[in-house]
């Protein structure tokens, strides 16, 4: 057996695979030509072409590659002098500026717009600022937004428990939300279905869908169902923050599962960590349970680990990945989903869930459940309906922001409910809000 060609990546070990693809994209077409002979169309999964020679392998080693280590070397460079800045004031970006927004708390719109950023260079500059050790909260919204503040006060930080969790911010008056909810992507594997995300993003999108579950496997990790086309475990995190669909109006929330807790285990690389820094639409709320909070209700994702069990919480729906298969069972006021497969894994038919969830006074009453399959049109397989009932004695609500709302909704919202004035609802209706 002949010796296994490395990767570029890994030629170029002290370099991201993202630096390498950014270089690789500022080369000529025939330096990119080069690349695909010496590698094949899949430089994750290396394999020479035909065309490959002496003359082309001298041409490789002897001048593209010292060209692309340059290049990289200065990139290098530009982004350590950035941070080596002590003045944080620099060239190229005004982080003064950038502090001074983040005191308001806007949404992540408003300050790509502000600033003139795309989302991904927003996730950049707050990973300088969390590297220069300025801390930011965030708070995520029904409708895909990100709101980001920075923290002054130490009973602001969070505090680790045993169970993570966040909360989904909704309006006062909204009591229908929909979501879409996926398990067991595992990126990485031959049978992994990444056009079915697609497929599942663009369903998002077509049906005003700005939430997204997943109950985890979300890579393959150091083990496998199956034959990884990626096996080197940094390669498989990255190769899922590449292909893993992005929209600025959807938001992904997730637990980590065995799979993804296997890349944890084998090389300390924390898929939640590497979420929180480069990808802020995709939630990783640690592995084996996740609270996803909903005005005074709560979801729980679940997905097994060695070592781990189900979370001993009071939670209306319990979600479930890694069986690969659909199905529900509701007891106790208590809906219990076992989340199918997006990926051709141990199932004949990838599907998603889709859940319509109904509120009142701030609680699930009842849930719509529909199974889909995306393949050439989008399929309902099936839909069941459960309702839940409760004796509701308090009228507060949490996890709302009422006055995102214009004073004249605010007005009827109040007057319908016959709820008493505070001081500043009263400002608010009399004057509204700038």
């Amino acid at each position: 057996m002949g010796k296994h060609l490395q990767t570029i990546y890994d030629y170029l070990g002290d370099y991201s695979s993202l630096e390498i693809d950014e270089v690789i994209s500022q080369l000529t077409n025939s330096e990119r030509q080069l690349i695909y002979e010496r590698y094949g169309s899949d430089l994750y999964n290396p394999q020479p072409t035909f065309e490959w020679n002496k003359i082309k392998s001298a041409k490789f080693y002897g001048n593209l590659i010292p060209k692309i280590r340059r290049l990289l070397k200065e990139k290098q460079n530009v982004s350590q002098n950035k941070l080596e800045d002590t003045s944080i004031n620099t060239r190229n970006f005004d982080y003064t500026l950038f502090l001074e927004i983040l005191k308001n708390g806007k949404t992540n719109s408003e300050i790509c717009q502000e600033l003139g950023l795309s989302p991904r260079q927003l996730a950049e500059e707050l990973l300088k600022l969390r590297m220069m050790g300025y801390k930011c909260d965030r708070k995520y919204y029904s409708d895909g937004s990100i709101k980001y503040k920075r923290l002054y006060s130490f009973k602001d930080l969070p505090v680790d428990s045993l169970i993570s969790k966040e909360a989904i911010i909704t309006e006062l008056q909204e009591n229908n939300l929909k979501l879409l909810v996926i398990s067991d992507l595992h990126f990485g594997n031959e049978l992994e279905r990444i056009d079915l995300v697609n497929r599942a993003y663009n369903y998002c999108i077509k049906n005003n869908i700005h939430i997204i579950l997943c109950t985890g496997d979300i890579v393959d990790g150091s083990y496998s169902s199956g034959v990884q086309k990626i096996s080197e475990l940094t390669s498989q995190i990255e190769y899922f923050l590449k292909n893993y669909p992005y929209d600025s109006n959807i938001l992904t929330f997730g637990v980590a599962g065995d799979h993804d807790a296997s890349v944890f285990q084998k090389i300390s690389l924390d898929i939640a960590q590497v979420c929180q820094n480069y990808r802020h639409d995709i939630i990783i709320g640690g592995y084996n349970n996740f609270e996803v909070d909903i005005k005074n209700d709560n979801i729980l994702l679940h997905h097994p680990i060695t070592g781990g069990a189900l979370a001993d919480i009071k939670a209306s729906i319990i979600l479930l990945g890694h069986s690969h298969q659909y199905s529900t069972t509701f007891r106790n006021d208590i809906l219990k989903v076992k989340v199918p497969s997006l990926s051709d894994i141990i199932t004949s038919m990838p599907s998603a869930l889709e859940l319509n969830l109904h509120f009142n006074k701030g609680y699930i009453d009842n849930v719509l459940i529909k199974q889909l399959y995306f393949e050439k049109k989008d399929i309902i397989l099936n839909e069941a309906n459960f309702d839940f009932p409760r004796l509701i004695t308090t009228d507060s609500i949490r996890n709302i922001e009422i006055f995102r709302q214009d004073s004249m909704t605010l007005k009827r919202v109040l007057e319908k409910n016959n709820e008493p004035k505070t001081q500043i609802e009263k400002f608010y209706l009399k004057y509204g809000r700038k």
